[in-house]
């Protein structure tokens, strides 16, 4: 397993520790916003793990699809996405 801080996309220099990528040995990319897996990407496919929202959170799933090539982003996509049981 490795873990590592999330990078912004949008000309912030950092997220401060707020958000890390977690990348497991079975492949599956994590994303945890603050203390929360909030979303994977498994087999290539993007999956919400989290039915919150918040604008800081969203904030860093912006980036983490945007690090993967994921397309989407914003409140609207997000809360079209069905929440996958972890």
């Amino acid at each position: 397993m490795k873990t590592y801080e999330l990078t912004p996309n949008n000309g912030r220099k950092s997220f401060y520790g707020k958000a890390a990528v977690i990348e497991r040995d079975n492949g599956d990319i994590e994303l945890r916003s603050y203390e929360t897996i909030v979303a994977r990407i498994r087999n290539g496919k993007f999956e919400r793990l989290w039915s919150g929202y918040s604008m800081t959170t969203m904030n860093h799933i912006n980036a983490f699809i945007d690090a993967f090539g994921i397309r989407g982003g914003g409140k609207s996509w997000w809360n079209t996405l069905e929440v996958v049981e972890n």
